[in-house]
């Protein structure tokens, strides 16, 4: 799979790196936006703060848990998105692929709100 077709799934796992190397996965939503993928996430999420410590990322398909590994992973770049217009434009690809079940969990000012860039690894 390439970086785009990741979002044509329903799930992905994000798997971030703590300083110390340690990976930790979370199943998120994605969606495509600007030809790169976008995840929504609380700005005081774990996932951000490794991200702004270190944008190594890898990403794979898998189900609602993520316990299932549903695609060979792919090595990735993650940056938190800080343009307010950028910000809001990729949200809405996010609520647009998602409808009714992203207004149950995405609520609330985008103030607190961090959108996540994915992009193929440099």
């Amino acid at each position: 799979m390439n970086l785009l077709d990741f979002a044509d799934q329903e799930y992905i796992n994000l798997i971030t790196y703590k300083r110390d190397d340690t990976s930790v996965k979370t199943p998120v939503w994605v969606a495509e936006y600007e030809n790169y993928l976008v995840i929504t996430s609380s700005k005081s999420a774990g996932k951000v703060k490794r991200i702004n410590n270190n944008g190594r990322a890898t990403i794979y398909v898998t189900d609602q848990i993520g316990s299932s590994v549903l695609s060979k992973p792919l090595e990735v770049r993650a940056s938190i998105i800080d343009d307010e217009d950028k910000k809001q434009a990729a949200l809405d690809k996010i609520i647009k692929k998602y409808g009714s079940m992203s207004k149950m969990f995405i609520r609330g000012s985008n103030e607190n709100r961090a959108i996540i860039k994915i992009q193929e690894k440099e």
